[in-house]
């Protein structure tokens, strides 16, 4: 009982992590470790082309002077006065750029889903029951054509045979023999009905996949069709927005400042290739974030877990038949067969249920119980005349 008890408890959630606490932890070593790498990030930088000098000023605030040779000064002052001309010549092409909006009018409809209008039309069921049918009774009527001569001769050469063994009409030895002469007979029609309805089957299908495949065909031919127009459109509209891009790029380009070299561009150098220094904080934070979703993880399994064996009491509901795992039971009627109905919840579940008792059907219909691994006994409710049922 423990353990069926046990099978469909809901898990307990785990206890909420202290984010709180961690959001904060976190932030005080995200802000010492802040502090520390701007330290370690900021020497002075001495080079040939220039010099950068940093001067702590508390509070987390820094200064920092740069200045160039004199050589690289008057280099910079070119470089401004040749970026001014290429603005100046930016801002008279900036009037050139297409303005309006971007209309796609223009371009090929797009064709979406394929339009069947012209397209054969299938046939329904009552036409390939109809040509079943005529191609069935069409079968039937050419065997029967073929094989009611003979049958005729052979119960005409019957009479004959017997009159002549001085066996007359109406004896029993005669009605006997032509009796089995008839069943021969009747064996025959029954034979060439089935064959026939085997055509009428066969001629059916031939249609309906002779139709199929020329819908196929057309859905195929139709689609390849939109395919090719969909690409038109696609090309047209790429050509469009390189037109449109073009002129964009170009301004782009001339808004740009001239390079003149690494150095004497507002960037101190020391001329030496010295990587800068990360610290990274300790993952306090990201830490609690982990053991947090781990918990949350075990916890959504065992709810997943729990969730199907709660689906599986609608799927293997004859398994708990067993009056010792029911309660509130109240009866309600009687099957036609006389069997008590019942209304019931299971010992784990307010949910109520309507059945049958298998200790009562054990006693009158024995072959519809069995018991399971358990112990508990089970109800086939396919051999009863009830259905068990959730209320």
């Amino acid at each position: 009982m423990n353990f069926v008890s046990n099978l469909f408890s809901s898990p307990k959630p785990p206890p909420a992590p202290d984010y709180t606490g961690a959001a904060q932890a976190q932030g005080a070593a995200n802000v010492e470790t802040a502090r520390l790498e701007g330290r370690m990030n900021r020497p002075d930088i001495y080079s040939p082309y220039d010099q950068t000098v940093v001067t702590d000023l508390g509070d987390d605030r820094f200064r920092m002077d740069y200045s160039l040779t004199p050589e690289y000064e008057s280099q910079r002052q070119k470089q401004a006065a040749i970026g001014g001309q290429y603005l100046d010549v930016a801002g008279q092409r900036l009037g050139e750029l297409p303005s309006g909006e971007f209309n796609l009018g223009a371009l090929p409809t797009f064709q979406g889903a394929v339009d069947t209008t012209g397209f054969t039309p299938l046939a329904s069921t009552d036409d390939l029951t109809d040509y079943a049918n005529r191609s069935e009774k069409a079968y039937f009527d050419r065997g029967f054509s073929r094989i009611q001569p003979g049958q005729q001769m052979e119960k005409t050469a019957l009479h004959t045979d017997l009159i002549n063994s001085g066996l007359p009409v109406g004896s029993t030895a005669y009605n006997d023999a032509m009796s089995r002469l008839e069943m021969t007979h009747a064996d025959q029609l029954s034979g060439l009905a089935q064959s026939a309805i085997a055509e009428g089957q066969r001629m059916r299908q031939g249609l309906a996949g002779e139709a199929q495949s020329m819908r196929q065909s057309q859905l195929a031919e139709a689609s390849m069709i939109r395919e090719m127009q969909n690409q038109a459109r696609a090309q047209s509209l790429a050509d469009t927005l390189l037109q449109r891009r073009l002129p964009m790029e170009e301004l782009a380009t001339l808004t740009g400042s001239p390079s003149i070299g690494s150095a004497g561009m507002g960037v101190a150098t020391t001329g030496l290739n010295t990587p800068g220094i990360s610290v990274a904080p300790p993952p306090i934070f990201a830490a609690t974030q982990a053991e947090g979703q781990a918990a949350n993880n075990r916890y959504a399994t065992n709810m997943q877990g729990y969730g199907a064996r709660m689906n599986a009491i609608g799927n293997i509901a004859s398994a708990f038949s067993d009056k010792i795992l029911k309660e509130n039971i109240v009866k309600v009627g009687k099957s036609p067969s006389g069997l008590n109905i019942y209304e019931w919840n299971y010992l784990w579940s307010p949910e109520r249920f309507r059945g049958v008792i298998a200790q009562e059907v054990q006693k009158v219909k024995p072959q519809a119980v069995l018991s399971n691994i358990f112990g508990y006994l089970m109800v086939d409710y396919n051999k009863l005349d009830v259905n068990m049922e959730k209320i």
